[in-house]
């Protein structure tokens, strides 16, 4: 019996119009009935999940900044890793003077910071996850600490390049792309993975009893380190490759198939 179901939102849980399907939350709803606890891990703010788990109708534990944050049901934290404010300014200082296109974006336990409230893939990000952010200058950056996650925003084509750039200049940080727009830049060591294993030592379950569903790359050590990873159909073709099991996407209820096909399988 599995009892513990890790999911990414984005791409995953909620289909392209940010909703999560009757048939996915029919699907969820019995596998809690059955005794399962349902974690959304993801790398939106604490206040951007939230909406997505009332949608469904249940109380979870919630996994948030790619792992950076861990809160249980009445949001006490579990586990918080964060980032020197310092090697946030010099990230965000490096991109607005190299790559000025995108965007940077600060998040700290609930508060959420942009360069520039006029950009339109911010604006895009606070229609998405109904929310607004606050503007931050750099000079005002330079008094933040204890920083959860950086957020560079900007076209596909610019992302590539800044992605090695980053990664050559900052190896000791965790730095991944969950979209082909969107960059997030964490502490050391922080990854979807490491966060499932933490919450599942604390609740005394194995993973092997727990199942995990995602749709990018930064979902991949989650995926693999659960005892059943299940990749979505719109997920990178290569990331369905090496997980192999792909079910349907997430706007064709992929979440509802796989769980009916597991449970169907394990009874």
């Amino acid at each position: 019996m599995v009892r513990l179901i890790f999911s990414d939102i984005d791409g995953t849980l909620i289909n392209s119009n940010f909703k999560v399907t009757p048939k996915t939350r029919q699907g969820i709803k019995q596998i809690v009935a059955q005794g399962a606890t349902f974690v959304p891990i993801s790398a939106r703010m604490p206040e951007a999940i939230t909406p997505i788990m009332e949608q469904i109708g249940i109380d979870s534990y919630i996994i948030s900044y790619n792992g950076a944050l861990i809160q249980d049901m009445q949001q006490k934290t579990i586990a918080s890793h964060t980032m020197d404010g310092q090697v946030a300014l010099q990230v965000c200082s490096y991109v607005s003077k190299h790559y000025s296109k995108i965007a940077w974006n600060v998040y700290r336990y609930h508060e959420w910071y942009s360069c520039d409230k006029e950009n339109e893939w911010v604006q895009k990000e606070e229609e998405i996850v109904g929310l607004q952010s606050k503007e931050m200058s750099l000079m005002e950056l330079e008094k933040q600490d204890r920083i959860h996650k950086l957020l560079l925003m900007g076209e596909p084509s610019l992302m590539g390049g800044l992605e090695n750039t980053l990664k050559a200049q900052y190896p000791h940080l965790s730095i991944a792309q969950s979209a082909p727009y969107f960059m997030e830049i964490m502490a050391p060591g922080i990854e979807k993975g490491k966060s499932a294993k933490t919450l599942a030592d604390y609740l005394d379950i194995s993973l092997a009893d727990s199942i995990a569903f995602g749709d990018n790359y930064n979902d991949l050590n989650l995926l693999e380190i659960v005892g059943k990873g299940f990749v979505m159909a719109n997920a990178p073709k290569d990331l369905q490759e090496r997980i192999g099991n792909v079910t349907q996407d997430n706007d064709n209820d992929g979440i509802y198939y796989a769980l009916v096909e597991y449970m169907e399988n394990k009874g």
